[in-house]
């Protein structure tokens, strides 16, 4: 199949890098203002490169073998000067040269799997930037023959709209798609194979779409069964839709060119992976369910003693019941006071939302989908977390009830137990920011 010539990309890649040992007995030495400006890079000054662009804005353009200085920081992914660079390349109008081979900053960026680099570049140059100066490729085609996941992720990601689908479908000179690219080198990224803009029906010079592309090697390569599980579901809900919907008429599909005896054979290995995957991911299933559960087990304790003292409190209240032969007999002493309102109704709150907790729990102990188990396990802890709160707004409550005649006491006891609300505050903000550190460093 004619698809990327790994040789010529390595050596493209290779001839984007520079050789300062071989390259400087051959090269005139460069201007003294040009000089500063690739040394304070490569040291990452950024002072330093403010000083020397004050002196002299057309440094930005000055070309040294196909690499301009932002080539150059792209290379020592000194990220901070980026928006300088281009900002300045901008104010002077310049831009990069249409006969020049060699790569964009943006896409030697994506070549080299500096993806911090390439998130900021997506947001800073235009589209132009985004196609590559050799075999018709784009960033996604970049990034999909170096099978690097978290770069793909990312583009996706951070494109603006009205570049994504071009990007999405373009193909390059052997007309394959990123798709193309994405299945030939076993590279599965969800998004990218069932994003809703891409077209899985496009074909490249040998008539072959991305799923005939999985036959194009007779080993499966890389993620190659994940792949076309992912195909085969896309597909399977085109043809759900096209039946729910009515549509009159043909479903667009495609008569593999795929040799019948070739595609039997890989289907065969397909198979056989498969069930190998399906055990691998039942083990990890059951294994994330086990942590999962094990430490349910401590919550639903939890859960049970909140649901049993606001269960009990509502039943025991501040200042006791009015005493036999009186005219309210069995009724509250203290129900007519503002604060006992606010105590019954954080009380039944509390037991509502304890209550609640428990039975997620025990519906999550009926699913085997590990997500499943996580999203109902997320619910009951912010049920949990909203319980305790309203039992010890249920305690201050009480608390001011009876101890009306002294108001001194009262707020000192409501002004102490409120730092249990600070701390919870506080303790919630570290907890979204550790998660969210986490979740960045996973994508």
């Amino acid at each position: 199949m004619a698809l990327l010539d790994s040789k010529n990309v390595s050596e493209n890649t290779a001839a984007d890098q520079p050789n300062e040992n071989d390259e400087a007995a051959k090269k005139p030495p460069l201007p003294k203002g040009v000089t500063d400006l690739h040394n304070a890079i490569k040291r990452r000054n950024k002072e330093e490169v403010l000083r020397v662009l004050e002196e002299d804005k057309q440094l930005v353009t000055y070309n040294d073998d196909g690499w301009i200085p932002l080539h150059l920081a792209v290379y020592y992914e000194f990220d901070s000067v980026l928006d300088i660079l281009v900002e300045t390349q901008l104010e002077i109008g310049y831009k990069l040269p249409d006969n020049v081979s060699m790569s964009t900053p943006l896409c030697l960026a994506v070549k080299l799997g500096k993806t911090s680099t390439a998130i900021k570049l997506l947001q800073l140059l235009p589209a132009s930037s985004y196609l590559e100066r050799s075999f018709g490729l784009n960033l996604l085609h970049l990034a999909a023959k170096n099978s690097d996941k978290e770069m793909v992720h990312y583009i996706l990601k951070n494109c603006p709209e009205e570049y994504l689908d071009k990007i999405l479908n373009q193909k390059d000179d052997s007309s394959n798609t990123p798709l193309h690219v994405l299945v030939s080198q076993g590279c599965y990224v969800r998004e990218l194979i069932k994003h809703n803009r891409v077209d899985r029906m496009a074909k490249n010079n040998q008539n072959w779409t991305p799923w005939d592309t999985l036959y194009s090697e007779d080993e499966i390569i890389g993620d190659q069964v994940r792949i076309k599980q992912a195909l085969d579901d896309t597909q399977a809900n085109q043809h759900w839709m096209f039946w729910r919907r009515g549509i009159k008429g043909k479903l667009n599909t495609h008569e593999s060119l795929v040799p019948p005896s070739e595609r039997t054979k890989k289907d065969a290995a397909f198979k056989k992976a498969k069930k190998l995957l399906i055990a691998e991911e039942r083990k990890e299933m059951k294994e994330e369910l086990d942590r999962y559960r094990s430490r349910t087990n401590t919550q639903i304790i939890v859960t049970a003693l909140i649901t049993t003292v606001t269960f009990t409190v509502g039943f025991t209240m501040p200042g006791g019941y009015h005493q036999s032969g009186e005219p309210d007999q069995g009724l509250v002493l203290l129900s007519k006071k503002t604060a006992f309102n606010t105590f019954m109704v954080s009380d039944a709150l509390a037991l509502a939302l304890s209550l609640t907790s428990l039975f997620i729990y025990f519906i999550s102990s009926m699913y085997e989908d590990p997500d499943q188990v996580a999203k109902l396990d997320a619910v009951s802890t912010v049920l949990n977390i909203v319980s305790v709160i309203a039992m010890m707004l249920t305690f201050i409550a009480g608390t001011y009830v009876v101890l009306d005649q002294s108001l001194g006491l009262a707020i000192t006891v409501c002004v102490i137990c409120s730092i249990f609300f600070l701390s919870i505050i506080v303790l919630l903000i570290r907890m979204m920011y550790d998660r969210a550190k986490v979740e960045k460093l996973k994508v």
